[in-house]
Formats: structure tokens, C-alpha cells, sequence
């Protein structure tokens, strides 16, 4: 349930900055403030507290909504975070609001998985490869998994291409079982 509040969030601020054209960098001031969350975790305890009046905790977030220069809408999603008690979430919607963003501009994230570092020139074929497929520009991050023996595992979005050695020895298992069943 909580994914789907954050995307609804995401989709709210998305539709304000496609219409005003600045959601590229409403993108980038949510993340800062994911950062800024982040290496401050105390900051959603305040805003969260109910014996800090809404007036502190109002005055706390115009302070770091102008310290990090944010925009009125931005500033306006984090007060109504704060106000609906659902700041928290702001990981959540800030990832939203990326995937969002990435279908506006063409693009599409995958995490190639190996059992070893793949150098440079193998990830650029993976990802040219998934660009001729999908016609779409790849941003590509590596998870070295040692548990996959060999091959690749390649996650789009909700779909996984799973070319690892350990899928196919399992698979060849099965069917062996199946025979002798």
C-alpha cells in the first residue's frame, strides 16, 4: 500500500512539472532531499513527533526547504508529507518519481548481475543490445552475485532475464527428475 500512496505522490508532482516544465529538476530536488533525510534521520522524528507543535515543525522544514533552494512545489510536497504524517515515504516517492521521469525522457534502468566484474566494453554490449530491443537509452548498474556460478541475470523494471548457469543447472534438474518420476 505504501508504494502505491508514493506513486501517487510522484505522479502528482510529475503532472506539475511536465505542465510547468521543471520536472527534471524537481527530480533532482527530491533526491537532495532524500539525501538531506538521510544523513539527517532525526529531522523525521522531529517532523513526526506531535509534541512539537505544526507551527516548530513548519518553521524546521521552511528552513530546509530554503537552505537546499527547493521549489514551491517541492516544498509544498514536503509540507503535505509532513502535515498527512507521511514524510517518511519521501525514499519511496523520490524513487517513483525517478522511474516517472525516465519514461518522460526515453530511458530505462537495469542492474545486470554477474558472478564476476564484467568490464566495461561486456556491460556496454548488454546494454546495446537491451537498446536495440527496446529502442530506449539504457542507464546500466552492476551487482556482482557469486552465487550465480555463471551468466547473467539482467532486471528490467518487473522483468528478470535470467541467462545464469545456476537457473539452468536447476532447470535441467527438474527436467531429469520429471523423467525419472
Amino acid at each position: 500500500m505504501k508504494t502505491s500512496v508514493a506513486r501517487r505522490y510522484a505522479k502528482a508532482l510529475i503532472a506539475v512539472g511536465t505542465e510547468d516544465g521543471a520536472y527534471v529538476n524537481y527530480g533532482k530536488e527530491l533526491r537532495t532531499a532524500v539525501g538531506i533525510f538521510q544523513g539527517a534521520p532525526e529531522l523525521y522524528k522531529v517532523l513526526l513527533n506531535p509534541m512539537y507543535r505544526i507551527e516548530e515543525r513548519r518553521v524546521l522544514l521552511t528552513k530546509v526547504a530554503e537552505g537546499a533552494k527547493f521549489s514551491s512545489a517541492v516544498t509544498r510536497l514536503l509540507f503535505i508529507l509532513m502535515e498527512t504524517r507521511k514524510i517518511r515515504l519521501l525514499d519511496e516517492i523520490a524513487a517513483a518519481y525517478s522511474r516517472l521521469e525516465d519514461g518522460l525522457a526515453g530511458r530505462i534502468r537495469i542492474v545486470v548481475e554477474s558472478p564476476v566484474e564484467l568490464s566495461p566494453d561486456a556491460l556496454n554490449a548488454v546494454k546495446d543490445k537491451i537498446k536495440a530491443s527496446t529502442g530506449r537509452e539504457v542507464i546500466a548498474t552492476f551487482a556482482k552475485n557469486p552465487s550465480l556460478i555463471g551468466g547473467l541475470v539482467i532486471k528490467l523494471d518487473n522483468t528478470i532475464l535470467d541467462g545464469s548457469l545456476k537457473t539452468q543447472l536447476e532447470l535441467m534438474k527438474e527436467k531429469i527428475l520429471q523423467g525419472v518420476a
